[in-house]
């Protein structure tokens, strides 16, 4: 007889339904989210570059307009400029085949270039006269006239008696990596 008492009879239990562990990460994920948003959303509601005009469309704020429009100035004010030798010497030559050096005489070119923010602006207190070079505005004008006459003179360097009276002629000045 196979009788088991009551008393030690088993009672299936009832265990809770199982609940999906939640990632850390992913918690973690959409309120770095969340949060991106609204910093996006309060930082475009004071960004000091956008506006609204009386309708409500976007424009730019009164700064940027006054930056863009003093940029604008500056772009008509340019100048070409020409960075010539102060004294006899070897100078970085970036137009040379095999030489990171050339002989330059005091007064012969070494770079024509073009700033709209002059010399200053361009090469700073020191890093001119650092180098041995005097620099000389040739033309003021637009950035585009600038750039015309740039050309020009990068092009024309070949045909200069103190280029053509070297071994080996530089086909732009020694101070210039690129035609233009």
């Amino acid at each position: 007889m196979n009788t088991v008492s009551k008393k030690y009879q088993s009672v299936p239990m009832r265990l809770p339904a199982p609940q999906n562990p939640r990632n850390p990460r992913v918690a973690l994920r959409i309120l770095l989210l969340g949060s991106c948003i609204l910093a996006l959303v309060a930082a475009w509601k004071g960004l000091g570059f956008l506006d609204q005009d009386a309708g409500g469309a976007l424009i730019l704020s009164s700064e940027r307009e006054a930056q863009l429009q003093q940029r604008l100035r500056r772009l008509q004010r340019c100048e070409q400029y020409v960075l010539r030798a102060k004294s006899n010497g070897f100078y970085p030559c970036y137009a040379c085949v095999g030489d990171t050096q050339i002989f330059l005489r005091a007064g012969e070119v070494w770079k024509y270039g073009i700033s709209i923010r002059g010399q200053k602006g361009r090469y700073g207190n020191n890093w001119i006269a650092a180098r041995g070079l005097n620099y000389r505005v040739q033309y003021r004008g637009s950035v585009q006239a600038c750039l015309r006459q740039e050309a020009l003179k990068i092009y024309h360097y070949a045909l200069l008696p103190e280029n053509i009276r070297r071994a080996v002629p530089l086909m732009r000045p020694p101070g210039n990596k690129v035609d233009l």
